[in-house]
């Protein structure tokens, strides 16, 4: 018997999960389903919705893969990639019962993003909602606090640093998070202090001025303190320390400075750019190599002819993961790949309770605002990022189309 070829997938998240469907859909197509096998590795066995572990409940963030995968006969290796040789094609993974060498014919890096270190000191006593994990400590230390009736100095200041798309759906949201966890141990709602502090000079000044202009208004109505032009130097005992010689007491400070490419492309020679991605060609092919794809958060490649890159987002993310798995079988079974085109950008903001965002385009023009723009992040939230619920229809949606009206 011929000898399967072996795909080897690294990350589970949105662009990973979608690698996967799509290459069974296209190796199905192409009538060659007995002649590869598929492996995901993985550090859980859940695609982790991470765009909302901002939000006030954590249940129903985490999709179980085994429900799509093992009915597909993808195998799931649940553990951490230590190594990647592709000279030898080879990717080592330790796991709970030791170390495991995979080898692969076909290689696709999906290992996504995590959240930019910072040299603080002090900085392990603060929070971030970079992962599950990470969004579930978060949670216990703001249940801690409700139990101790909120007691300790600074325990009712809550910071949260940096004003990108996190920060602000993070800062607009965490007094209401406080607040329902309160609930379950007082009838006294506390008096919150929350402070967003961003380094630059402007907050939210990569929106257009409209939409920049309607956000700094919600967090003046939300009563969200703003520090800008200024950054964290420690953090100690429950005070915060900035280099202005200013400090504030707080309990709870949330760092969401940013993201930067996995540190698994170290393996891999190419050109990176500021977030450490590789550039990738419109294939999602790493041109260094002739059997590697690079896709998701851990991939630069231009778009569209106006020479616009692909951005950190999850609705980057689904499509170049449908790309990367059509894409990798073809390459494999010497079939025409598919150049990746995607002239639609926008954003969904999420700004608190009635309140929301949504903006077109990358100079992101004000497309809608209100409770009206905060449904329809919830339906592309809560609807719209989730697989569908049959595995049909699940590898029907992995097929690599841009939808004209699909902006997000």
């Amino acid at each position: 018997m011929k000898a399967k070829k072996k795909l080897v997938i690294i990350g589970a998240g949105f662009a990973g999960f979608w690698s996967a469907i799509s290459a069974i859909r296209q190796i199905r197509d192409i009538g060659k389903e007995d002649e590869l096998e598929i492996t995901v590795i993985n550090r859980d066995k859940y695609l982790t919705v991470r765009p909302r572990l901002y939000e006030t409940s954590l249940k129903g963030l985490r999709v179980d893969l085994e429900k799509y995968f093992n009915p597909l006969a993808i195998e799931l290796v649940i553990g951490k990639v230590e190594v990647i040789n592709p000279l030898e094609k080879e990717v080592s993974v330790f796991t709970d019962n030791g170390l495991r060498v995979k080898n692969y014919d076909y290689l696709i890096l999906a290992s996504g993003s995590t959240l930019k270190a910072l040299n603080i000191p002090g900085i392990e006593q603060s929070f971030n909602v970079d992962t599950y994990i990470n969004a579930q400590k978060l949670e216990q230390h703001l249940i801690t606090l409700a139990e101790s009736g909120f007691s300790k100095e600074g325990a009712t200041t809550f910071l949260v640093v940096g004003s990108g798309l996190t920060g602000l759906e993070m800062v607009t949201t965490i007094e209401e998070k406080v607040q329902l966890l309160n609930s379950e141990f007082s009838d006294d709602q506390k008096k919150i202090r929350v402070i967003l502090v961003e380094k630059n000079k402007e907050i939210a000044d990569y929106y257009s001025s409209e939409a920049q202009s309607y956000i700094l208004e919600t967090l003046e109505k939300k009563n969200v303190e703003i520090v800008s032009d200024t950054y964290i130097t420690s953090i100690e005992n429950n005070t915060v320390f900035f280099n202005n010689g200013t400090t504030i007491k707080s309990g709870t400070v949330i760092f969401c400075n940013g993201m930067v490419a996995s540190s698994l492309t170290n393996f891999f020679e190419g050109k990176r750019d500021e977030q450490g991605r590789l550039h990738v060609d419109n294939n999602l092919k790493l041109t260094e190599y002739s059997n590697v794809i690079v896709s998701g958060d851990v991939a630069n490649l231009s778009i569209n002819s106006d020479g616009k890159s692909s951005i950190m987002a999850c609705q980057f993310s689904m499509d170049l993961g449908k790309w990367a798995g059509h894409n990798a079988v073809n390459d494999l079974f010497s079939n025409p790949l598919k150049p990746y085109i995607n002239n639609n950008y926008g954003t969904c903001l999420d700004l608190g309770q009635e309140d929301g965002l949504l903006t077109s385009g990358f100079d992101r023009k004000l497309l809608m605002k209100g409770n009206q723009a905060k449904q329809v992040k919830t339906m592309i939230t809560t609807q719209g990022i989730y697989p569908p619920e049959t595995l049909e229809d699940t590898l029907a949606l992995s097929f690599p189309k841009i939808l004209a009206a699909d902006i997000f």
